[in-house]
């Protein structure tokens, strides 16, 4: 009964091995091409910004310095605009109307980012 196991064990692995080089073997004629990594360009976020919402003071952290920053409401008119050289940046929002806004901000290389920045 040993005997068979042990015969029955070794067709199963050596018919294992047989499939699984039958199968390389057509993986290496067939067509498939090799995605190529190396172009796909990543996007970086421009900035980041703290707290959302915001009550009195909005921090912005760019990845490079920021040239300007705009503050544009809900209908599309623009309420502020800041111009800096600087990365790190805190803005006063006391003064802004409780609502919802998209702040928009250009950095040194003229990379441009929009995220909604809340007011409360």
């Amino acid at each position: 009964m040993k005997n068979i196991r042990f015969a029955f064990l070794a067709l199963l692995i050596c018919n294992l091995s047989f499939s699984q080089e039958k199968i390389i073997d057509s993986i290496k004629q067939s067509n498939i091409k090799k995605v190529d990594t190396t172009s796909a360009v990543l996007k970086t976020s421009v900035f980041k910004m703290h707290p959302n919402p915001a009550k009195d003071k909005l921090f912005v952290l760019g990845t490079n310095r920021i040239k300007s920053i705009e503050l544009i409401n809900v209908l599309g008119k623009q309420v502020a605009i800041y111009h800096f050289n600087k990365s790190i940046i805190k803005i006063d929002v006391s003064q802004l109307k409780k609502d919802i806004y998209i702040i928009k901000i250009i950095d040194e290389n003229d990379k441009m980012e929009t995220k909604r920045l809340v007011v409360e």
